[in-house]
């Protein structure tokens, strides 16, 4: 996903979301432990590698009942934010 803006832009400045407040339609694990999450428009971001050790996914609700907010970070990387669920979580777009 193209992302406007120098190196600084997540730290400097509020960035505008580009995922906001979209349902989960489902999500799963992948063999490492990180979540792999699919939006109710058909999107899918994949927690990065990275991420999946210091922040594991632990959610008890249904998908449809959590909503999704993700944000550019520095580094060209994604924030995943779930409505009622402490801590952000790193992310990729994978469709």
């Amino acid at each position: 996903m193209p992302r406007t803006g120098g190196i600084f832009t997540g730290l400097l400045s509020a960035s505008k979301p580009v995922v906001k407040s979209i349902p989960m339609q489902s999500f799963s694990f992948n063999r490492a432990g990180g979540v792999i999450v699919t939006l109710a428009d058909g999107e899918v971001w994949e927690q990065v590698t990275e991420d999946e050790v210091y922040h594991p996914a632990r959610w008890n609700r249904q998908p449809q009942e959590m909503l999704v907010t993700i944000s550019p970070a520095v580094m060209r990387t994604f924030s995943m934010k779930v409505q009622g669920e402490y801590g952000l979580y790193k992310v990729k777009r994978i469709r």
